[in-house]
């Protein structure tokens, strides 16, 4: 394959992006080493001599999308032309994904290839540390390209964002509870004459419970389905504010988070509901009626 470095300002800082351009000799084998594929629709993307894919994070901090052209410099501070025919699915680092024909008619030079893609059996950080060093001692090979550092970095953000995350899940819990057994309390306290009116008349304790808590549940059910829409805006931002530039997350939301976000406040209120009956079943109804409002 053919290794170059090509950069560009871009970003809210405007900083110099460091991205890779790879031009494998053939593209039969690439699959191999390298998968490509759109995130949204799970496509396989097939690199042809006149491909040029880059990666999602560089095209969002470039503005590229499909048919579009960029434009990036070299080592020697020359200016190279590209049509982007495909954006792939990639996490780390910025990438370039160029067919042969694509190379020689951007770069305006004859390709040529000045490395190789390896993949080791044991692919522990321990082995892929000891053979980059083995390779390095043979004076053969200048320079070793390896992602074990942008993975350390992502998963250390990951972990962090990740305790972060549970610490606000715990707090969002309690204030939950809080909220919703003081609120219930109050108008419980305030219509404590009205509820022993009802259960004097034979209402059940199990009706005179739902009389009360009923618009609570309804409101538990529309904080909810504002939740879903504050939250995931709020997703979205710090998904896309969080990474580095040279990094992403994915933005994608399973099934799953919305069960567990609605769930979470649906068994507070439900919990709430159980403690609430027992206080409500428990009213005197007589000194209630002879309190005087």
């Amino acid at each position: 394959m053919h290794y170059e470095q090509l950069t560009k300002k871009a970003g809210v800082d405007d900083t110099e992006q460091m991205i890779s351009l790879l031009v494998p000799n053939s593209n039969k084998n690439l699959d191999k080493f390298i998968g490509l594929h759109e995130r949204k629709t799970n496509k396989e993307l097939k690199l042809t001599d006149n491909s040029v894919i880059i990666s999602e994070k560089l095209a969002n901090l470039l503005d590229a999308k499909k048919n579009s052209a960029i434009t990036l410099k070299d080592d020697e501070g020359k200016w190279h032309k590209f049509k982007v025919t495909d954006i792939t699915e990639m996490y780390m680092g910025h990438y370039m994904f160029v067919g042969k024909q694509a190379y020689q008619r951007s770069m305006d030079k004859k390709y040529t290839t000045n490395g190789e893609l390896v993949t080791l059996r044991n692919k522990s950080n321990k082995n892929v540390q000891e053979m980059s060093e083995r390779f390095i001692k043979t004076n053969v090979i200048s320079v070793i390209s390896q992602n074990i550092n942008n993975k350390k970095t992502i998963d250390n953000v990951m972990n962090g964002l990740g305790r972060v995350i549970f610490i606000l899940i715990g707090i969002a819990v309690i204030l939950a509870v809080v909220v919703i057994y003081n609120l219930t309390n109050i108008n419980v306290s305030e219509r404590i004459r009205e509820l022993s009116t009802i259960k004097v008349l034979g209402f059940y304790d199990k009706e005179v419970t739902m009389y009360i808590y009923r618009e609570t549940i309804i409101l538990s059910f529309i904080g909810i389905l504002f939740g879903y829409l504050l939250g995931e805006w709020l997703h979205n931002f710090i998904i896309t504010s969080l990474p580095p530039t040279n990094a992403m997350f994915d933005p994608n939301m399973c099934a799953m988070n919305y069960i567990l976000s609605g769930a979470i406040p649906l068994i507070v209120t439900l919990i709430l509901a159980f403690v609430m009956h027992r206080r409500i079943r428990s009213i005197d109804m007589l000194e209630a009626l002879k309190s005087v409002d």
